[in-house]
Parts: C-alpha cells; structure tokens; sequence
C-alpha cells in the first residue's frame, strides 16, 4: 500500500512539472525565470531581456551609422561630374566650339583693332559690333540698373585722353588649358574640390592646352595686341602655371603678364590695374565673371538679365568658351538649392515635363 502511494504521488509531481514547463504566459509569449535577467519592460521591449535589448539596440546604431555613411558617401560622390567630364574630353562637339570661338575671337580681335584709336565727342563709348558712337548704357543686373564702372570701360571702346596700346585679356583654366583629368581623378577617387589636391594637379605642370588656344595667343601677339592672363590659380602656383604654359608656346607666359588671385577671386581690380596703361579689346574665358564684375552676383534668374541685357557684346568683346564641369553657374546653384548632398540638390532644380 505504501508503495502504491508512493507512485502515485511521483506521478503527480510528475505531472506538475510537466505543466509548468508547457504553459505560455499571456504576456510576451516567452516563459522566463528569474535568472534570464528580465529586462524592465519599456515601450516597444515587454518582455526582452537585457542581452535581447543590447542586441536590438546594437542593430539600431549600426543602421544609423549606415545611413550617416551613406549620407557621407554620397557627398564625396563626384558622379554628377562623369557626363560633364566625358563631353570635355571625348566629344568631338567640344572640339568644334572651342575652334569655333577662337576663329570668332580671332575676327572680334581684328575688327576692334580696327576701330581703336578712333575718338568721338566727350562721353561717348564706340559700339564694337557697327563702329558707331553712343552714349553708354548702364548694365542691367537681375532686371535693375547696376554699377557702370567696369560694365562702361570692359563692354565698350571709350577714349577720353591718350589711346592707349591694345591689350586682350584671357583667362587660363578650361580657357587655355584642360584639367578634365583632374575632374576625372575626382570621380575615380569620390573626392570634392580642396586646395591641396589641385595645388597636387598643377604642380605636375601637365595641363594640355585647349584647341584653337595656343594659336589664338600668338595671333594677337602678331597683331601687336598685348596678351595678358587673369587668372583665379593662386600667386604661389604661378611658377608651374609659367612652366606648363611656356612649354606648349603660349605667348607671354612670364610674371609680368599673369595676374594670378592674391586675396579675392573677384578679377575686377586685376582687370583695373591692366587698364591703367592698356584699352582692352576683348575679354576672353569660360565663365562670365572673366568678362565683367556685373556677372558675379547672379539673381534668381540666374544672370539672365544680365546676359540679355549685354547680348550685343557677346562674340564682339566677350568669347564665352563651354565648360560644363564647374563655374559660378553650378556652385550658385548649389548654394542657393536646400539638401544634404550635391546630388540632392541639383536633382530639386532640375525642369521636368
């Protein structure tokens, strides 16, 4: 008898056990002792332990590290610039136009030439496109009168004294010479512009020049037409600036002739200094602002009224040369236009159908 009591009582504490060890809580749906560690339950974590909410918070961090180097990446991703680059080095398109506006730089050149010396009455400015005399126009920024004290002298012939001898003046990068390839090391290395790897760039002194570029010097050269270069390359890369343009032959490549940025990139002031002793009869270069300082500044039209407003002295004292890899038009652009990456950016400005 006592055996069999025995027995049965194993076997109920048998069962119990077994019970215990199937039921599922109502709560969470995971049975734990006090020896998991459980978690205190918090908001969107009932009924995690501690080593379950280290792992999901690990997994949070690591995801919002991901997307911050995402973001990180895309901002040092230079792929806006592959098509742009590509154009400038393998279209023969590009080729074309850049004979194109030296050939009609060659011919403005020749024609102001003709006209300079010529005087009129006091205040009066000849148009370079017919040789007549007028009374200048105040040039036009973002539809609004603007200054006329270079818009006066660099968009018009004026003589009011002592003709002065004829100089050109020409910018040097995409103008003369062609960096492509350091756009292209850009994109291959998702690198954006800094100082120190085009300091790295021009010091190779390797730039080739652009076409048309060499024979448009020397040809005003034997016009006796002065030829100075404005250019935003800094004064202490003026010595591989010298070296790399001498060695393809461009025509005054010295010191005295390249008026390189000291403290601003603005090229009025060296454009200033040149007209003290010189008329300058064309301006040449691949930005607007190598033309004339009411370009600097471009309203929400993005310069439009401006440009339209001097569209008779284009191809007469302004030969504008395309470079669609950089310029004042795309960093304006981006300065103006909200997001957290260049691409971002330039997609919100992009016109649709």
């Amino acid at each position: 008898m006592k055996k069999l009591i025995i027995v049965t009582l194993l076997i109920m504490v048998a069962s119990c056990a077994t019970v215990k060890q199937t039921t599922v809580p109502e709560e969470g749906r995971s049975a734990r002792t006090v020896t998991d560690h459980q978690a205190t339950p918090a908001e969107g974590n009932y009924g995690q332990t501690v080593s379950e909410v280290k792992a999901v918070t690990a997994v949070d961090s690591c995801s919002l590290a991901a997307r911050s180097q995402a973001v990180q990446d895309d901002e040092e991703n230079q792929d806006h610039l592959i098509l742009a680059t590509l154009w400038f080095q393998k279209s023969a398109e590009m080729r074309a136009l850049f004979y194109q506006c030296f050939r009609n730089a060659e011919t403005a050149l020749k024609a102001n030439l003709e006209m300079h010396g010529r005087t009129g009455t006091a205040g009066e400015v000849i148009l370079p496109e017919t040789g007549a005399f007028t009374q200048p126009e105040s040039p036009t920024i973002g539809g609004q009168a603007g200054s006329k004290s270079e818009g006066a002298s660099a968009g018009y012939f004026s003589h009011t004294g002592p003709v002065k001898p004829a100089a050109v003046v020409i910018d040097i990068d995409e103008t003369l010479l062609d960096n492509s390839p350091f756009q292209g090391w850009q994109v291959l290395e998702k690198k954006s512009f800094n100082n120190n790897d085009w300091f790295r760039w021009v010091e190779l002194a390797r730039a080739r020049p652009l076409p048309g570029a060499v024979e448009f010097t020397r040809y005003a050269d034997s016009l006796g037409v002065e030829v100075f270069y404005v250019s935003n390359r800094t004064v202490q890369e003026m010595g591989p600036t010298i070296e790399n343009m001498a060695a393809w032959g461009f025509v005054n490549a010295d010191s005295t002739h390249m008026l390189l940025k000291e403290t601003t990139s603005s090229k009025v002031e060296r454009r200033a200094l040149i007209e003290k002793d010189y008329e300058i009869l064309l301006l040449v270069g691949d930005n607007l602002a190598d033309h004339s300082g009411i370009y600097e500044k471009r309203g929400p039209d993005h310069g439009f009224a401006a440009v339209d407003a001097d569209r008779r002295l284009f191809g007469t004292r302004y030969i504008v040369l395309p470079n669609p890899m950089y310029g004042n038009w795309l960093s304006e652009l981006l300065k103006k236009t909200e997001g957290l990456t260049e691409r971002e950016k330039l997609l919100r400005v992009l016109e649709t159908f």
